[in-house]
């Protein structure tokens, strides 16, 4: 199938715009991306593991849909964790009130919460908090924007609603009273004073995180763990901007607090497009032949398959924007500066914290594409959780990967994924 590369709004308030010192016009490229092989996924011959990630490729001229995608690989998952009645959260990757790639796809909202339903859950709530340039809720209850409001407009809303959930931005429920201070047993954790993360995670039974597969400018990539910056305060995410020297090790440790941990059983991702080069918002729009899903019970797993399958598309995919320079790497750090001193307070009409140059801490970048050990946010997670793993078990489902793309996620990160 022909890929098509489209160029997305290109100046916004956002840090993207910053990074980049001169735009020159998009063009309209078609390149072939093709992802499976002629033959269906089959049974893996390695042994099931809690530490599996399910790979799905579902070709779009199939006869199922995104939804179906999202729901043929929970029937993979093992959901022994939850029983009839329980409450689930499920954390969305809404950051902006652009559609899909730049935020989670609806559909991976109605085929989750159908899925959740039909096994018996009870409450299912559905949310995030939009990014800092669109949304603050800052002492003293002072507002800016809403993340219902983006909600609606990336069609994340309706679907919620249509698939029997209900909507839940953490905005809505008090600089005060809607977050608690984060306990963080780890004795060597980057944060100088723990964070601030949204009540609800207390209110709730389980966690599923829904991210989306996606370039981002600051972090280089926005998958599992970048999502958690959704629950911090404003207060937090000034502290983890600002801080930058230790930017992923920050979002990463959020998801190891506690609360979330004993929480978060699935991260589940449908890529029906995969954003490149710029991001959160902006970039490159890369339509493979298939429908991507990418789910485990262990975060850190799915962050470093969903890497792997960025790396593999962002390098089959001609730039469909030129930026120059470009949005990803020297001046990533200068998009930071930029964007907490000045784009945030000056778009929402709030002072975010007390951004002085003396004291801010450089952002680094990283060679997130070639591996675990290049990664700064994964290197962090294995490093809580123990160790780096020697392999990862990689099961298929859909369409079998095509030998390209196997050898490629083969040769990974030095073979640590078992395709």
């Amino acid at each position: 199938m022909t890929e098509q590369i489209t160029r997305r709004k290109l100046l916004k308030h956002g840090a993207a715009a910053v990074a980049s010192a001169a735009i020159l016009p998009g063009c309209m490229q078609s390149a072939r991306l093709t992802l499976t092989g002629d033959h269906p996924a089959t049974a893996p011959s390695h042994p099931d593991s809690p530490d599996k990630v399910v790979l799905g490729l579902f070709p779009r001229d199939g006869e199922s849909n995104s939804r179906m995608a999202v729901r043929e690989v929970c029937r993979k998952l093992d959901w022994s964790w939850l029983r009839r009645g329980d409450s689930v959260f499920v954390k969305l990757s809404s950051n902006s009130g652009d559609v899909h790639p730049a935020a989670t796809s609806p559909n991976a909202v109605r085929g989750i919460v159908a899925e959740l339903l039909d096994r018996g859950a009870g409450r299912v709530l559905v949310g995030d908090q939009g990014g800092v340039e669109y949304v603050r809720l800052a002492k003293g209850d002072k507002r800016h924007g809403s993340t219902e409001a983006l909600m609606r407009k990336n069609g994340l809303h309706e679907a919620i609603v249509d698939s029997g959930a209900r909507p839940y931005a953490f905005d809505e429920y008090g600089y005060e009273t809607g977050y608690f201070q984060a306990s963080l047993p780890l004795g060597d954790s980057h944060w100088r004073e723990p964070p601030y993360v949204a009540k609800v995670i207390r209110e709730v039974d389980h966690i599923i995180y829904l991210p989306r597969l996606a370039s981002h400018v600051l972090a280089g990539y926005t998958h599992g763990h970048k999502i958690a910056v959704g629950w911090l305060r404003d207060d937090s995410r000034f502290q983890m901007h600002f801080e930058a020297g230790s930017f992923h090790e920050k979002y990463v440790e959020v998801n190891y607090i506690p609360d979330i941990r004993e929480r978060l059983r699935l991260v589940i991702t449908l890529a029906e497009q995969v954003l490149l080069n710029v991001g959160p918002d902006v970039g490159t729009i890369a339509t493979p032949d298939s429908w991507i899903v990418i789910a485990s019970s262990r975060l850190a797993n799915h962050d470093a398959v969903s890497v792997a399958v960025l790396a593999y598309v962002d390098g089959k995919t001609p730039d469909g924007v030129h930026f120059i320079p470009p949005a990803y790497g020297s001046l990533s750090n200068f998009a930071n500066w930029t964007f907490l001193s000045q784009i945030v307070p000056v778009h929402t009409g709030i002072p975010w914290g007390k951004p002085r140059m003396l004291s801010y801490q450089r952002l680094r970048t990283h060679r997130y594409q070639t591996g675990i050990a290049s990664d700064l946010a994964l290197s962090r997670a294995y490093q809580i959780l123990g160790g780096r793993p020697t392999s990862i078990p990689v099961h298929s489902a859909g369409r079998a990967p095509d030998a390209e793309f196997r050898t490629f996620l083969r040769a990974y990160g030095n073979g640590v994924l078992k395709v």
